[in-house]
């Protein structure tokens, strides 16, 4: 199922942006922002918006963490009966990934990007959510389904995937 790649890809996306804009991940605190003029010097003072960025980086990588299991058997899984609940479980993930991008605390000059994110999170939630409960659908009808929310989840996701790797206010 096309959905399936889409939410991988998503998430694997998500991933490499992280380790790349962190410098490759392992260590934790120390890498990311180290490239501003600022220096690397402990105490080196952080603008606003990059200390949101990384609030918003801390979010999305516990995000990647409790979604694992599900975009594993998204990827994995062919059976209806083993997708719905998958993708309703998947759908609450994504609610509560809008829910703390929204709990994140930007600087007034980040408020668009941050309301955006949100809304770019729970409108994901709200595509996923549909195939959560498709019990009377046929295979047939239930792939179609999942092909076309795919479509649209890949379309929403990469616009919120690119906001949260670059948060540009």
């Amino acid at each position: 199922m096309n959905v399936r790649r889409s939410a991988v890809a998503f998430v694997l996306f998500i991933v490499a942006l992280l380790l790349s804009a962190c410098g490759g991940g392992g260590s934790s605190g120390q890498s990311g922002g180290s490239t501003s003029a600022a220096g690397s010097s402990g105490g080196a003072a952080k603008t606003p918006e990059q200390v949101w960025a990384k609030e918003v980086e801390g979010v999305m990588r516990q995000f990647e963490n409790t979604s694992a299991h599900s975009v594993e058997v998204i990827h994995t899984s062919s059976s209806q009966y083993n997708l719905e609940p998958t993708y309703a479980t998947y759908s609450d993930e994504l609610a509560k990934l809008g829910k703390q991008l929204e709990a994140t605390d930007p600087p007034a000059s980040c408020r668009q990007v941050h309301d955006e994110m949100s809304e770019l999170a729970h409108k994901i939630s709200g595509i996923m959510g549909v195939l959560g409960d498709q019990a009377e659908l046929s295979p047939e009808e239930f792939s179609a389904l999942a092909y076309q929310q795919g479509f649209k989840f890949s379309r929403v996701g990469r616009r919120l995937t690119n906001l949260t790797i670059h948060p540009h206010c």
